[in-house]
């Protein structure tokens, strides 16, 4: 039988560590309010199936034969976060920064948009991948299927991710609300720019 309270007791602090996944959440949420938020979570955990899915079907095993997909991964990762924080300081410092978001121009930035930034900055995050591809696999009796263990622990995951994920979405659409225009969301620009920044730094120097 799989251990899901110990890989729960695991799970729930990683989760709530402040990480890329949620400065994305936030970042988009306070751009494009509380929906803008929730489709980026959704990416974000679809990206997370992804690596379940990799789990759950031998895939950890191969890639941890091959250490230059972590380099990758880790490039990867730095770059798009850093081209993610680049953009938010752009907005902050550019002319038209602080003026009046409108639902309009919440809706123009689009769906697709929110959905991608979210995966890709799991697929490129080497903390996920880490947690499913190293972590998730110590939680798989030997004598358990492998596959529906695997998936069970990924829905497990999810589910608290998801459900962490929102509550930031709804953080930022309240703040992207109240804060619609003006100075003070071109701090909020500025300061999700830098969060991005410092993150993607973090990265590579771990």
């Amino acid at each position: 039988m799989v251990p899901l309270w110990g890989f729960v007791a695991v799970t729930i602090p990683l989760v709530l560590t402040p990480g890329a996944s949620t400065a994305v959440v936030l970042r988009n949420s306070v751009e494009g309010g509380t929906r803008a938020g929730v489709v980026t979570a959704i990416g974000i955990n679809t990206g997370s199936l992804c690596y379940g899915l990799l789990t759950a079907f031998g895939f950890a095993v191969a890639l941890r034969q091959f250490p230059s997909v972590w380099s990758l991964l880790r490039v990867g990762g730095v770059a798009y976060l850093a081209w993610l924080g680049v953009q938010s300081l752009r907005k902050a410092t550019s002319p038209g920064a602080g003026a009046l978001v409108t639902g309009e121009m919440r809706a123009a930035q689009g769906t697709w948009q929110n959905l991608s930034e979210g995966f890709v900055t799991n697929a490129l995050n080497p903390a996920v991948a880490t947690f499913y591809l190293v972590l998730l696999p110590q939680f798989i009796p030997r004598d358990a299927p492998i596959v529906a263990s695997a998936l069970t622990l990924t829905a497990v995951h999810i589910g608290i991710a998801v459900t962490w994920h929102i509550t930031w979405a709804a953080a930022g659409g309240t703040l992207a609300r109240t804060l619609a225009g003006g100075r003070p969301r071109q701090i909020l620009e500025a300061v999700a720019g830098t969060a991005l920044i410092a993150l993607a730094i973090a990265i590579a120097l771990s």
